[in-house]
């Protein structure tokens, strides 16, 4: 309790909108603990890792003179007579490094599991909504249907339904108590089913109509995304061959050939401007192998990402699906550009 407290104390840093947000997003993954709280301990974690993270960088010598010189090229005239420069960019390198990753990767897994959450229950919904419209055509009424219908065989959607009917018949409106549920599941599906039968409520309409009416929409919406999907294979393996393939393919041969050429320019015999006067000059590449296979890391990062939320589009109509992809990617196409660099270094030198 202690700690919960101090948790939320600590999330009350972050604005009223940046609460709500994160109380939607922990509801539609399921959890049970209260969004200040959720920030707060985000916030201690954050803050403990910092801490490491600005051990680590000062305490090893190799990243500990990346930063001086990181400093003595960005302040060049501080770093050269105090230590406090450098200390306060480790700082803030750790700080910024530390809360992307804890924030990026909570939200990343809060994400996850409000898409698995409305998967599993969108592909059950028409079959639940059908069965109480069964039960309402038998002469129960709508709560009463929607308690019925909760078979075990829709799994998680049947325990909410439970739960938002244990509400209503405790005293809780049941317009309030569906409200309660539409929040516990980021799916548009449902949301529309429950606004249309409180509008059904609301103005005396056939219940039995408008379920098996709202049942048929949403089975016909599944079956145009699977289309959808079919009709847009094609792009999706093109777009995992150029993400995990081609690209690190491509980068590959190209920090080779820039290695190649660092060692044929290191090898060439200086030429005086006198003696070359008049003639063109080759010039060395101005990156390094080293930097390039920075870039190449980056840029593989980045493709990885975006190539994983357009497969989400595409698959599941929804860019968040896609993120389960990224590792997958990511990871083949890291693979791909070592395989391949270690066979051209194997095979092809100076």
């Amino acid at each position: 309790m202690n700690n919960n407290t101090f948790y939320e104390t600590l999330g009350r840093l972050f604005s009223r909108t940046r609460t709500r947000k994160t109380a939607e997003l922990i509801s539609s993954a399921g959890m049970s603990m209260g969004a200040e709280a959720f920030l707060g301990f985000l916030l201690t974690i954050d803050a403990l890792i910092t801490i490491l993270l600005f051990i680590i960088f000062s305490s090893i010598p190799l990243l500990r003179n990346e930063i001086l010189k990181l400093s003595a090229f960005l302040i060049p005239s501080l770093t050269a007579s105090s230590l406090l420069v450098p200390a306060l960019l480790t700082f803030i390198i750790s700080v910024c490094l530390t809360s992307l990753l804890v924030f990026l990767l909570s939200y990343t897994v809060l994400i996850m599991l409000a898409e698995e959450r409305k998967k599993q229950v969108e592909s059950v919904l028409p079959d639940f909504l059908l069965l109480a419209s069964s039960n309402v055509r038998a002469g129960m009424a709508i709560d009463s249907a929607l308690w019925h219908a909760a078979k075990p065989e829709f799994g998680l959607l049947s325990r909410e339904v439970e739960n938002v009917s244990r509400q209503a018949f405790a005293g809780t409106p049941f317009p309030k108590a569906l409200d309660m549920l539409s929040m516990r599941f980021d799916s548009k599906a449902l949301r529309r089913s429950i606004s249309l039968i409180k509008q059904g409520i609301a103005s005396g309409g056939e219940m039995a109509q408008i379920l098996e009416r709202t049942a048929e929409d949403s089975r016909a919406m599944q079956i145009l995304a699977k289309e959808i999907y079919a009709s847009l294979l094609m792009y999706v393996i093109f777009i995992v061959f150029a993400a995990a393939i081609g690209t690190p393919f491509l980068f590959a041969v190209s920090t080779k050939l820039i290695s190649i050429l660092e060692g044929v320019f290191a090898s060439m015999p200086v030429i005086s401007s006198a003696a070359g006067a008049g003639f063109i000059h080759p010039v060395s590449p101005s990156i390094s192998s080293s930097e390039f296979y920075l870039f190449t890391l980056a840029s593989a990062t980045i493709t990885a990402v975006f190539a994983s939320l357009i497969i989400g589009a595409i698959q599941y109509g929804s860019k968040k699906q896609g993120i389960k992809y990224i590792p997958l990617i990511l990871g083949a196409s890291i693979a791909i550009f070592l395989l391949i660099s270690a066979l051209l270094d194997a095979y092809v030198s100076v």
